[in-house]
């Protein structure tokens, strides 16, 4: 199917393989995992290998070298909303999934 959304995660600690796994298996007809990205190098760069994508340390530069139509904010709770407004003035869509059972 050629109109995939391209999706980038940003934040790559413990929830993003369920993020990248979802994307990749379930919904491979609909979407595509362009990058991944995380301000702990180390972090990005195994998530990246695993699933043999590009990873960053600044989704500034992520998001300058790709096109993706939807960002996941995947970092810490506390940083969401940071994020999101930091994106969202670059003009990319944001998902932000607030567990119901916390």
């Amino acid at each position: 199917m050629k109109n995939r959304l391209k999706f980038a995660l940003v934040g790559c600690g413990r929830i993003c393989s369920k993020h990248a796994d979802a994307l990749l298996t379930h919904l491979k007809d609909r979407t595509e995992l362009v990058a991944v990205c995380d301000a702990v190098p180390e972090k990005a760069a195994a998530v990246g290998k695993k699933y043999k994508l590009p990873f960053y340390g600044s989704y500034d530069k992520m998001l300058k070298e790709h096109q993706v139509d939807v960002v996941s904010i995947l970092t810490e709770s506390g940083n969401h909303a940071r994020h999101t407004i930091d994106i969202v003035k670059k003009y990319k869509n944001t998902l932000w999934w607030k567990n119901p059972w916390l």
